[in-house]
């Protein structure tokens, strides 16, 4: 990696969390907030590092995830959405403090499109903008679409293994928020590397990581299942039409776990100061990876908006 490529650990909210920043002599800042929830995406930095020397990126593990998990061992009464929206807060206000700059901007990809959202909807005087990928809208809307989709292409190629899973499912997926967790990892692992759209295996990204190790490979999607499905079930800000920050949302055009359909539908409806859509024709869910160029052309784009 660059030699500006700096790890640290942070005082944000009551414990050490995981920073590691891609820096640069511009003055905007875009803090990735990754899915999951438990899914980190510092792993990737080293991979995505040559398409961002435009501004300086801020990676960080949330709270139950990654290395921040691994230093403090969170129990799962302590993850909530209200918690970890104020770790965000305080976020935002170390990266304006480090880096001397208000031009800060907020980068969700799926569960952290939530959490950016809702950050954006609290407190939107602390940030320049929104950027959404893989964005949730209507959360069971979109993942009936995906149920629908998985099932779709078991039927069509006959996968045992595939039907087995969706067994697993009730047919009515997704209508209890109690199962919700073991009913959608199941719907992913049917889909997984079969009917969901990558160019690149993220996997393969994350342990080639100059910062990954074998302890990163720990559960943490499994510490965060109450917190999974108490946001994620029932979610919808599909009722929300007016925001108080500019709104960017960038759609991978093969996109099934968040039909980017529904997000282009959602966009046409709201007010922004700004707002603006951005097609990465050859990308699925996760664009930052399936093409880091053009995802790295949008972002620039954005934030060069005065």
């Amino acid at each position: 990696m660059a030699k500006n490529f700096m790890e640290e650990y942070v005082s944000i909210n009551g414990i050490s969390q995981y920073f590691l920043h891609l820096s640069s002599a511009a003055k905007e800042v875009v803090i990735m907030l990754h899915g999951g929830p438990g899914l980190a995406n510092s792993y990737t930095a080293y991979y995505l590092q040559p398409y961002v020397d435009f501004c300086n990126v801020v990676f960080y593990d949330q709270r139950g995830a990654g290395k921040t998990q691994l230093k403090n061992n969170s129990a799962p009464d302590s993850l909530s959405l209200e918690i970890l929206l104020e770790d965000l807060r305080q976020t935002v206000e170390y990266a304006r403090q480090k880096y001397e700059t208000d031009r800060i901007f907020l980068a969700g990809h799926s569960w952290g499109s939530m959490l950016g959202t809702q950050y954006i909807i609290k407190h939107p005087e602390t940030v320049a903008g929104y950027i959404g990928y893989g964005q949730v809208v209507d959360g069971l809307r979109q993942d009936r679409m995906y149920y629908e989709h998985i099932k779709a292409g078991v039927i069509k190629t006959g996968d045992q293994e595939g039907m087995k899973m969706l067994e697993g499912i009730n047919e009515n997926f997704p209508n209890d928020r109690e199962r919700y967790f073991e009913e959608y990892n199941l719907l992913s692992a049917a889909g997984y590397d079969k009917y969901d759209f990558y160019v690149n295996d993220v996997f393969a990204i994350y342990s080639n990581s100059p910062i990954w190790t074998p302890e990163d490979d720990a559960d943490f999607e499994s510490l965060n299942q109450e917190l999974y499905a108490q946001v994620l079930f029932g979610y919808d800000i599909s009722n929300v039409k007016k925001y108080r920050v500019p709104i960017y949302y960038i759609l991978g055009r093969h996109d099934t776990m968040t039909p980017s359909t529904i997000v282009a539908e959602y966009f046409e409806t709201i007010h922004a100061p700004k707002k603006g859509l951005y097609w990465i024709e050859n990308a699925g869910h996760l664009s930052d990876t399936d093409d880091p160029a053009a995802f790295f052309n949008a972002i620039k784009e954005i934030i060069s908006q005065p």
